[in-house]
């Protein structure tokens, strides 16, 4: 391989570390909400609003609204923990991982009616660890010891980097659009027990790239700025990404046992998924000098999603994991308060609906349940206004007390029933510079 392919995997890997998803709490790839600390604490309620460089992600219609050039760093650090029957039965607590999403962003108004986008930042993920969890016979006076203890583990990061443009086609509309490459990076550990015989396979390091997908909208502000109104469209990506698969089994202490694959490590893999088409529509509304109100519905097809393939030349124990997701809707409200001497107040809230279908539930991915969000924040200026600074905390939860499980997850393993929860913590901070 060349140096340029090799400074290339190396400069994406090492954003891919840096800018990274978190779990998808709410369900899929993704969480509610993302990384803008002002939108976060609007629980996300953007699409029919955003007038600075973040409608790269939220509606690229609103590029050409913005009051001036900007470029923002946005920083969201974020804390999140999965709970569930990791070993098959038992409910155990995972670790807590840490996340640290974030993105960049900026915008150049080139004329009266077009402004140039850009930016890179984090779009999705999913993230779950528990350590030492043992699977198999643990022996006995009369069995031999045949049991796995390891790592059951998922760590997805899905991050993109877009240019767009906004077009003002008169005072109240405007249309814009982005083209994404996007970058998928995924490290798979999976415990299971078959005949008593503990089983640990990892598909690991693998990454990838999808060079071509849009976002596209159109937004609408009334003559006053008193209401708007916005839509948000995002294509589907599909994600191949290639790795290592390794596997190793408790078998070792049972003599001449047939039809047990061999151990080894590092044989190449491939992964297929794909981060799923998204409409996003919503409206904002002015009360008073004071008081704007925010919502917005955002439906994802999730249901395109049936199974995280898996493929290799040498072969592969699990050749896919069976989601069966459902699609998701996210319904968004938020709301700014002005009547505080150079700080906005804000405040959001995200009921979303369930993906993960109980009979597919999975320890390492969200939770069967509709999750909750809530979001505070404020926003202030400095520098005469040339320089923002927006900061927003945000809590998300979802809990199934009593899942059936049952379906079939892989061809090893069915999904586990009990009780599987999870949250995450984050603070969102965000930076802009006008110019």
């Amino acid at each position: 391989m060349s140096s340029a392919p090799h400074r290339k995997a190396f400069l994406i890997s090492s954003l891919a570390l840096a800018v990274g998803a978190g779990n998808a709490v709410a369900g899929g790839f993704e969480k509610a909400t993302m990384w803008d600390a002002r939108y976060s604490a609007l629980g996300g309620a953007a699409a029919s609003s955003v007038n600075n460089s973040s409608a790269m992600f939220f509606n690229p219609a609103g590029l050409a609204f913005i009051e001036s050039n900007d470029i923002s760093l946005h920083f969201s650090p974020t804390i999140v923990q999965a709970n569930g029957p990791a070993n098959g039965s038992d409910y155990k607590k995972g670790e807590k991982v840490f996340a640290p999403n974030g993105g960049f962003t900026g915008a150049y108004r080139l004329n009266d009616d077009f402004v140039l986008g850009y930016g890179v930042f984090g779009t999705g993920g999913s993230a779950a660890k528990y350590r030492g969890v043992t699977v198999g016979n643990q022996g006995g006076i009369l069995l031999p010891d045949t049991s796995v203890t390891g790592t059951y583990s998922t760590d997805i990061k899905i991050i993109e980097a877009a240019v767009g443009l906004g077009y003002r086609i008169n005072n109240n509309w405007s249309v814009g659009g982005t083209y994404r490459f996007t970058y998928a990076y995924a490290d798979i550990n999976m415990l299971s027990s078959l005949a008593g015989i503990g089983a640990d396979l990892g598909y690991n390091d693998m990454d990838g790239t999808n060079a071509f997908s849009v976002r596209l909208g159109a937004m609408y502000r009334s003559d006053d700025d008193r209401w708007g109104w916005g839509i948000n469209y995002r294509s589907e990506v599909k994600v191949k990404a290639d790795g290592k698969a390794s596997f190793r089994h408790g078998a070792g202490a049972i003599d001449g046992i047939p039809d047990v694959p061999p151990m080894y490590s590092d044989h190449a893999v491939t992964a297929k998924t794909a981060l799923p088409t998204q409409i996003s529509t919503g409206a904002d509304y002015l009360l008073n000098n004071d008081w704007r109100l925010f919502g917005e519905v955002t439906y994802t097809n999730y249901s395109a999603i049936e199974d995280i393939q898996f493929d290799s030349r040498e072969g592969v124990l699990v050749d896919k994991l069976n989601t069966n997701w459902k699609d998701q809707w996210n319904f968004r409200f938020g709301t700014e308060f002005y009547g505080v001497d150079n700080w906005t107040l804000r405040a959001g809230y995200v009921y979303t609906t369930a993906v993960v279908p109980e009979k597919y539930a999975a320890p390492t991915f969200s939770t069967p349940a509709s999750a909750h969000t809530v979001a505070i924040g404020a926003g202030t200026s400095f520098l005469q206004d040339k320089l923002l600074f927006d900061i927003a905390a945000e809590y998300n939860h979802i809990r199934n007390s009593d899942s059936k499980g049952g379906g079939g997850l892989t061809n090893t393993t069915d999904s586990a029933p009990g009780r599987y929860d999870s949250n995450a913590t984050a603070i969102h901070a965000s930076l802009r510079y006008m110019f």
